[in-house]
């Protein structure tokens, strides 16, 4: 695994909690992001076209989008009304057409009940078996990567609480030198004083 230096430290660095720190960062990274150019491919916010392929899911889609109600479904065409006994023949041709039409959507329907009936649920327990198996496998993945992104943040929680022992052990000893160092020029000075 290659080693990457990461130079923020969020579990040991307080200083941004301190609000005029705070906005010194965060008016860095304003200035920071006015430099940079954002790649094309990271561009989270392009528009989605949805349902390129298939004009009528895309032109209800467009209709629901735009609070647009639905045209109420026409079901004149199911009537079966009988003609006016002062009716043409042609009327009454279309009327028997029409009688004749529903009869056989209705034996279609019949027929596709029967079949549903005979084949349809073990179709469906199959299908919902699968449904299943597909959530499990989908459901274990989202817990293995949740899992790895606990272990991830512990260990980088672990290593900067163990590097945040050794930052203070440097702070201190930063300190120290620099008070010795101010104590050593401040008795250089009184000595140069004297010699004068």
């Amino acid at each position: 695994m290659e080693s990457i230096s990461v130079d923020a430290l969020p579990y040991i660095d307080k200083e941004y909690d301190d609000p005029s720190i705070k906005s010194i960062v965060d008016k860095l990274i304003a200035d920071e992001m006015k430099n940079n150019t954002i790649n094309p491919a990271l561009n989270t916010h392009q528009k989605v076209s949805l349902f390129k392929t298939n004009k009528l899911l895309r032109g209800e889609y467009e209709r629901v989008k735009n609070n647009i109600k639905m045209e109420s479904f026409d079901t004149t065409r199911y009537k079966l009304e009988q003609p006016s006994s002062k009716a043409s023949i042609q009327e009454w041709t279309e009327a028997v057409n029409n009688a004749q039409a529903q009869l056989e959507h209705q034996l279609i329907r019949i027929e596709n009940l029967e079949l549903l009936d005979t084949y349809g649920s073990n179709s469906w327990i199959l299908y919902n078996s699968y449904l299943e198996k597909l959530l499990e496998a989908r459901s274990e993945i989202l817990q293995q990567t949740k899992q790895q992104i606990t272990d991830v943040n512990k260990a980088r929680k672990y290593e900067q609480v163990e590097a945040s022992v050794k930052l203070a052990s440097l702070e201190n000893l930063y300190a120290e030198r620099i008070y010795n160092i101010a104590q050593l020029r401040y008795a250089i000075s009184y000595l140069e004083s004297l010699h004068k």
